[in-house]
């Protein structure tokens, strides 16, 4: 194995993307990579491939937003390996208001084996609200903000 050090990765999320259905979990699409080591993306499926066993720390951190008036609405975001969610990783924000904007974060502590795949998945309760990661340029002389930013690293 690496040394842990020397395996991870960063990527984001340059787009926006809303949550088409009630209470069905769907992949956030991360499409660009910060930087990495020794963990593939697949920008098409927005699915992490780490190369390596080892002990990881994982962290998601979503821009969540909705777009329409109405109801409340929950985000929800959590880890899946290997299309199995991962215990305890959901995180939830309620959405009471339309013009909320906010970070949330789901992380956890991991051993993955060489070949495992990584997702993010969001859900609501109230899809017709507008409900998702939001990538938000807030000036041209400003960097994006992603809709989602995503680690992983090694550690052990």
């Amino acid at each position: 194995m690496k040394n842990g050090k020397d395996i991870w990765m960063q990527a984001s999320g340059s787009v926006t993307q809303r949550i088409k259905q009630d209470d069905v979990g769907q992949v956030i699409h991360i499409d660009k990579i910060d930087g990495s080591n020794g963990v593939l993306l697949d920008p098409k499926t927005g699915s992490f491939t780490v190369e390596s066993d080892g002990d990881y720390l994982v962290v998601a951190a979503p821009q969540v937003g909705r777009e329409n008036p109405g109801d409340n609405a929950n985000f929800r975001c959590w880890l899946r390996v290997n299309g199995e969610n991962v215990p305890d990783s959901n995180v939830l924000l309620n959405l009471f208001h339309v013009d909320l904007k906010d970070v949330i974060v789901s992380q956890g502590l991991v051993h993955l084996n060489a070949g495992d795949v990584i997702q993010v998945l969001m859900a609501t309760n109230n899809a017709a609200a507008g409900v998702g990661v939001e990538a938000i340029q807030p000036t041209p002389d400003e960097p994006l903000v992603p809709s989602i930013i995503f680690s992983i690293e090694a550690y052990g």
